[in-house]
């Protein structure tokens, strides 16, 4: 009986372990650690390939973007509205006038009496020398000036007049516009008082210095307006109105300080006399030439400022 042969064991061939230069084959149970990427999943970190990770830009006002893919933002004015008209300001809003808000009708008649005060010293100041040539007692009375009263005391010495009358005319003459000055500071305070003192650096420090006198002592700064020194009698009497004083006390102290003023101007023309009227009738020959100088200058002084301020 033929003997059995044993059965023959195939072998499989494995493959040997990749060895790796810089260290041992790795386990093949141990599994690669999870690399964390910030934003996502783990993932390992054999087959992961390198992410790059975008920085977020920030918009003010919107969601974080990505900076490959935002488009640059145009800056815009915010003074200027969405719709790019631009809006235009109500002609009352200009910083040159001295109110604030819309004017009412007080403000408008206000404004106008200003005006009119203006284009009066503006007419009266070449015909000043006309009258004091002609009638130094109408001068007075219109003007209220220094010189007229001047005059006019020397005048009524040697020609006669009713003195006393003259005096008056004289005290009221000089304050006649006075409360306008009171009723735009009493309306709206440091806006006028600033837009009286001009533009010159020297013009402003004098009303700065009139304005801190004013606040302290306004009786006597009212007293300094009839003195010839630079002192400015409309930032005064404006300074007065916008700290609160009333009308009557007001025009009660500068009517006394105009009557005592002018009573010392009277009693000077009265002292000097018959050489003041000699001076007068002198200078009435000459009076047209005299207003003609004034006029002259006035036109020049005009076009030097005009100038001025086109060089500025």
């Amino acid at each position: 009986m033929p003997t059995a042969r044993p059965p023959t064991v195939e072998t499989v061939d494995r493959p040997e372990a990749e060895t790796r230069p810089d260290g041992p084959a790795p386990d093949p149970a141990e599994a690669p650690e999870a690399e964390v990427v910030p934003g996502g999943p783990a993932t390992g970190s054999a087959d992961q390939a390198p992410a790059e990770v975008l920085e977020a830009e920030v918009v003010p006002g919107g969601p974080a973007t990505d900076s490959a893919d935002q488009a640059p933002v145009e800056a815009t004015d915010p003074a200027v509205p969405a719709d790019g008209t631009d809006e235009e300001k109500p002609w009352w809003a200009d910083p040159a006038w001295p109110w604030s808000h819309r004017p009412t009708r007080a403000d408008l008649v206000c404004w106008a009496m200003i005006a009119v005060v203006g284009v009066y010293a503006l007419a009266i100041a070449p015909t000043r020398a006309l009258l004091i040539g002609y009638s130094p007692p109408l001068a007075a009375a219109i003007t209220g000036g220094r010189t007229s009263v001047v005059a006019t005391g020397a005048w009524v010495h040697v020609r006669g007049g009713p003195l006393v009358l003259w005096w008056a005319l004289a005290g009221l003459s000089l304050i006649k516009f006075s409360w306008v000055y009171w009723w735009a500071g009493h309306r709206w305070g440091d806006g006028i008082v600033t837009m009286l003192a001009g533009q010159t650096a020297w013009s402003q420090r004098r009303a700065e210095r009139a304005v801190r006198l004013t606040q302290r002592w306004w009786p006597l700064a009212v007293a300094l307006t009839f003195l010839p020194v630079p002192f400015p009698m409309p930032i005064v009497y404006a300074a007065v109105g916008a700290a609160g004083v009333k009308l009557g006390r007001f025009l009660g102290t500068v009517l006394a300080c105009s009557l005592v003023f002018q009573t010392g101007y009277l009693a000077l023309g009265w002292w000097i006399g018959q050489p003041a009227v000699d001076l007068v009738d002198l200078y009435a020959r000459y009076m047209w030439y005299a207003t003609a100088a004034i006029l002259v200058g006035m036109l020049a002084l005009a076009w030097w400022r005009s100038r001025r301020r086109r060089a500025e």
